[in-house]
């Protein structure tokens, strides 16, 4: 059982901030000017926005709510890091899109105090949040997680 992640982990992460960072600077340059950019009618716009809040702009606004939630994350991650098992593709995968996910985002909070945020997914005037590819690689990840912990396991065993 490997304890520590492998280098395919800090691989992933690194790809996964790279990909963040550049896809915000794109949509700065690229949309801030337009704001928005209809891409497929009814489903998909491309809309720059500034979210100083966390996931779907919760706390928006409440700096100190968010530090204290990213420092208790923070807190939680280092206590169950050791317990992983590194070992294989899996936990290295997910585990690294899930930082670089999260990295990406406090890069931007760090230097300017906000997210870029684009993406604008909607069903007809039902609009979801707008999120970015940090939020996505967050989500994703979370999601699989979740999938293996509950689903993942075969009946009748402890492991």
């Amino acid at each position: 059982m490997a304890r520590r992640p492998g280098f395919s982990f800090y691989v992933v992460m690194a790809l996964a901030v790279a990909l963040d960072q550049a896809t915000k600077a794109w949509a700065t340059a690229a949309l801030k000017p337009v704001e928005s950019v209809v891409v497929v009618p009814g489903l998909l716009n491309l809309t720059y926005n500034l979210n100083t809040g966390v996931a779907f702009g919760m706390f928006a606004g409440q700096g100190l709510i968010v530090v204290l939630l990213v420092i208790a994350l923070a807190v939680a991650v280092i206590c169950n890091i050791q317990d992983l098992n590194w070992a294989g593709w899996e936990p290295n995968l997910v585990g690294g899109c899930l930082c670089g996910g999260a990295l990406g985002n406090l890069a931007d909070r760090l230097r300017s105090g906000y997210v870029v945020d684009f993406i604008d997914a909607h069903a007809g005037a039902h609009h979801w949040p707008i999120f970015n590819m940090a939020d996505s690689l967050i989500c994703v990840s979370v999601g699989w997680i979740l999938v293996r912990q509950f689903w993942g396991k075969k009946r009748g065993t402890t492991a």
